[in-house]
């Protein structure tokens, strides 16, 4: 039993001298080389806006005020949140043209699918020497930003450690809050829309009828493998 102490001894040791080399990886430290942590996403307020030009005499919208204001109902649509806001000078020559537009400008937005409770109202105080003040649309939206890349500090010749180094998922993330639909979505989840009733109640019927309830397929949805070399 003596002779097998100097070997046990000397295991011992190495096993302390082989953790104390794994310093530095626990999850802790880890932790702080997440993408997420060393270049986050920062997810702000912000407000969209579209002036539209009413010069005095103007008939009604431009062909080009339409694209916009179509192009602008879309990104609302997509991105907006609270109501679009739609603002009408008052005190300016051009009040009473802007007012008189107001209504091609609600019926564009509601083609769009913007219309009733989605819309606001209100004027705004406008120089009287302003002949060409603007019907302003707004809205308010979120826009994401990650932190700048190209941190190049860190020399990767000798990482003994494993360490990632400091750039590392800068671009990930700079991709994802380029790409993302609505950067309000990284702040919370979206809320649940409403079940399909009249599909749900179709398949019920069916189900109870003992008929298929899966949709019909045709041949264009086979996901069968080409023919082409049979």
């Amino acid at each position: 039993m003596n002779m097998n102490q100097p070997l046990v001894k000397g295991l011992l040791v190495a096993l302390v001298l082989g953790l104390a080399g794994c310093g530095g990886f626990s999850g802790v430290d880890q932790a702080q080389y997440d993408a997420s942590r060393t270049h986050p996403i920062s997810v702000q307020p912000d407000v969209a806006t579209l002036n539209i030009d009413v010069p005095p005499g103007q008939p009604g919208l431009t062909a080009a005020d339409r694209i916009a204001i179509a192009d602008f109902a879309a990104s609302y649509r997509a991105r907006g949140h609270g109501p679009l806001t739609v603002s009408t000078p008052s005190g300016s020559p051009n009040a009473g043209a802007a007012t008189a537009v107001l209504t091609e400008v609600r019926d564009t937005l509601a083609e769009r699918g913007v219309s009733g409770a989605m819309l606001a109202y209100t004027p705004y105080s406008a120089s009287a020497a302003d002949r060409s003040a603007p019907l302003i649309l707004s809205f308010k939206r979120y826009v994401a930003k990650a932190s700048s890349c190209g941190d190049w500090s860190k020399s990767l010749t000798a990482e003994y450690k494993n360490i990632p180094p400091p750039n590392f998922g800068c671009a990930t993330q700079n991709n994802l809050a380029a790409m993302v639909a609505d950067p309000a979505d990284l702040l919370k989840p979206r809320t649940m829309t409403s079940a399909d009733a009249d599909r749900r109640n179709t398949v019920l019927d069916k189900y109870r009828q003992g008929e298929p309830t899966a949709t019909a397929r045709s041949d264009q949805d086979s996901g069968a493998v080409s023919k082409v070399d049979q």
